[in-house]
């Protein structure tokens, strides 16, 4: 795809709707399971918490319309790969069907059949809820991170090259299409740096360690006991999950830490720290962190305006305005911010 002619068609954050009762038919006849049901949100997957009569909990998943059935098995094949290989890493587990299968499908009136799976349920809170974790403890989840990253090290997939709108490197922060329909605001203050980052970052970036990544490593997905504990119990939602630049999985969790905190950059260092002990990094990935936290928060702004733009936006959800909002936020701080101090305080936590 050449994403200089990417459309908010492509993101296809058109979850489905289907009726509860029909969703509950379809997990009773294929699982087995049946329960309490409560809707769950999802940007482009439909989502459901089943609680059974014992007390066991699980989360039904259900792909969008325009969803091809190999990504739905890629991010399926990604937690079967962990279960064996990593299994003191608490993801979600898959349940199969009494058949044997790892996935199900249900088909809406129109006949169109959507991939349906169903996974364990993760006790514990986001880290997005309770206390900010300290230094000490935001190393901890930099290191959990360069675990996992680790851990998927050898898994392959055919899928795994699919287009993924939060994918930090495959130039939709730079794309003319999108950028031609983007908001003034973020046009004048993102204006200064998008030669730079199609020239050279971007280069510089898909040149670098790739391979499969979760790629959404942020405080809501992020799980820990409860509101004061810090160590993670949980790594939840690999939708996002996809090929990318290793550097990429610790730049989503330091722009949305470092949103989170407020903007200290301290935030950013001790992530990167915990990160680095664990997966060691190069002197040019550090040294690309900044930049790609500065696509994050690009692309954080212009895909809010899409969803907003879009019909699931067109009731204002509040999260979408609010993200949008805390993007442009933090894009600002990061224009604002000397590149070259901040890259040379980022080398020098890893003692570059």
């Amino acid at each position: 795809m050449n994403f200089d002619e990417v459309t908010p068609q492509d993101m296809r954050f058109n979850p489905p709707t289907f009726n509860v009762a029909d969703v509950a038919e379809k997990v009773a006849k294929a699982y087995g399971l049946r329960g309490q049901w409560e809707p769950l949100t999802g940007e482009r997957d439909q989502n459901f918490q089943l609680t059974t009569e014992d007390g066991r909990k699980f989360v039904v998943k259900i792909a969008g319309p325009d969803e091809d059935p190999d990504v739905a098995d890629f991010q399926v094949q990604a937690l079967l790969y962990l279960e064996k290989g990593s299994p003191q890493i608490p993801v979600p587990r898959i349940i199969r069907t009494k058949g044997g299968n790892v996935l199900s499908e249900i088909s809406n009136n129109k006949e169109v059949k959507h991939a349906l799976r169903v996974v364990t349920y993760l006790d514990g809170i986001p880290y997005g809820r309770g206390a900010f974790p300290d230094a000490q403890n935001l190393q901890k989840i930099g290191a959990f991170q360069g675990g996992v990253v680790k851990a998927l090290a050898g898994f392959e997939h055919k899928a795994s090259r699919h287009f993924m709108p939060w994918n930090l490197s495959n130039g939709i922060a730079v794309s003319r299409d999108l950028w031609a329909e983007a908001a003034d605001d973020v046009k004048t203050l993102a204006a200064p740096l998008l030669h730079r980052l199609r020239h050279e970052v971007l280069p510089k970036l898909n040149a670098g360690r790739s391979q499969i990544i979760h790629n959404d490593g942020h405080p809501y997905n992020l799980l820990r006991a409860d509101a004061v504990s810090m160590d993670v119990v949980g790594l939840i939602d690999f939708g996002d999950m996809v090929y990318a630049p290793i550097i990429n999985e610790l730049a989503v969790s330091a722009t949305t830490f470092y949103r989170w905190s407020n903007e200290d950059l301290n935030t950013v260092e001790n992530l990167l720290i915990g990160f680095h002990s664990k997966h060691p990094l190069s002197d040019t990935e550090v040294s690309l962190l900044w930049d790609a936290m500065t696509l994050r928060a690009i692309i954080t702004i212009l895909l809010s305006d899409i969803k907003l733009s879009m019909d699931m936006g067109a009731d204002h959800d509040p999260d979408v305005i609010e993200e949008r909002m805390e993007g442009y936020t933090t894009l600002k701080i990061i224009c604002d911010l000397d590149h070259k101090s901040v890259v040379k305080r980022l080398r020098a936590a890893c003692g570059m």
